[in-house]
C-alpha cells in the first residue's frame, strides 16, 4: 500500500483505525489486542504524520483522504473506519467521497462538528505547533505521576495512570508531524455537520465522559443529525479514551459497531 505508512493486524472483516493530532498510529496500540482478536485491523499514519508524506502543501481534508484512499486501494471489499479527533474530520470525509468503499462509520471524539472562526482556528494551530515540541523535550519526566500529569493534561483524565512508557511513545510519536499548525487550524473551523448529516452510511460515536478538548456534549450533535446513530461513552477517560482506559474503549467500540449492523441509515435531503 504505497504512500501510505500502515501496519496490519489479526484477520477478518477490515477495520481501519485512523488517529488524531501530532500522533501516529502507535496512538491504537493498548487496543490492537483486543480488536485484532476479532478483526483484520489497519492503523495508518495519516498524511502529514509519522511516516506517511504530506498530501499537498498544507492539509485539505479532500486531498488527505483521497490520499488515503489511494493507499487502501489494495483492499477489495468494504471497510469499517474509525476516525478519532482529526482523524474524526479525516474519516467523515473519507466516507463521503468514498461511500462505496466503507461499511460503517464511527466518529470518537470528533473534530468538525463545532467549527471555529478562522482566525482563532490559525492561532490555536501556531500555538500547538510551538507547544507540541516542547512537551516532547520533557518525555523523561513521564517517569513521575506529577510529570505525566503535565505531560498529558487535559488530554486525559488521569493522567498519572498512564503507563510511562505510553507517555513516551505518544511524545516521540509527535516528531514525524510535519503538518501540526494546518492539520490543527483546518480541522477546528471546518464544518463537517451537512456531510455528517447527508452521508448514506450508518454512523457511530464514542466519546469519553471527561474529554475536555471535545466534551462528550458532541454526542448530541451527532444524534441531532443522525438521530438513529449508535453512541456509546467510556466511563473516566478523557479525550484519547484508547490510550487511557483500553479495555472500556475497545468494548465501547465493539458495541457500536455491533449496533450498527442493525441500523438503517436516516439520511437528510
Amino acid at each position: 500500500m504505497a504512500g501510505l505508512a500502515l501496519e496490519e493486524h489479526g484477520s477478518g472483516r477490515p477495520l481501519v483505525l485512523v488517529h488524531g493530532l501530532a500522533t501516529t498510529r502507535v496512538v491504537w496500540r493498548r487496543v490492537l489486542p483486543r480488536l485484532a482478536a476479532q478483526r483484520r485491523v489497519i492503523t495508518l499514519d495519516v498524511p502529514g504524520f509519522g511516516q506517511s508524506p504530506a498530501a499537498g502543501p498544507g492539509f485539505a481534508l479532500a486531498q488527505v483522504a483521497d490520499r488515503i484512499a489511494a493507499g487502501l486501494e489494495p483492499l477489495d471489499e468494504p471497510f469499517d473506519i474509525v476516525g478519532h479527533s482529526m482523524g474524526g474530520a479525516v474519516a467523515l470525509t473519507f466516507a463521503t467521497r468514498h461511500p462505496e468503499r466503507v461499511g460503517r462509520l464511527v466518529l470518537v471524539a470528533p473534530a468538525g462538528l463545532r467549527p471555529l472562526p478562522a482566525l482563532s482556528a490559525r492561532a490555536f494551530g501556531a500555538a500547538a505547533e510551538r507547544a507540541i515540541p516542547l512537551r516532547r523535550r520533557g518525555a523523561a519526566l513521564a517517569d513521575f505521576g506529577w510529570g505525566r500529569r503535565l505531560l498529558m493534561t487535559p488530554g486525559t483524565a488521569d493522567p498519572a495512570s498512564i503507563p510511562p512508557s505510553e507517555v513516551r511513545a505518544l511524545l516521540a510519536a509527535s516528531r514525524g508531524a510535519t503538518r501540526i499548525a494546518e492539520a490543527l487550524s483546518t480541522v477546528v473551523s471546518a464544518d463537517l455537520r451537512p456531510l455528517l448529516a447527508r452521508l448514506p452510511l450508518p454512523v457511530g460515536a464514542v466519546w469519553g465522559t471527561r474529554d475536555r478538548i471535545v466534551p462528550s456534549g458532541g454526542i448530541h450533535t451527532v444524534l441531532s443529525l443522525r438521530p438513529e446513530a449508535a453512541t456509546a461513552t467510556v466511563g473516566g477517560a478523557g479525550h484519547i479514551a484508547m490510550v487511557e482506559r483500553p479495555g472500556p474503549f475497545a468494548d465501547a467500540l465493539a458495541d457500536v459497531l455491533s449496533r450498527l449492523g442493525n441500523i438503517r441509515p436516516a439520511v437528510s435531503a
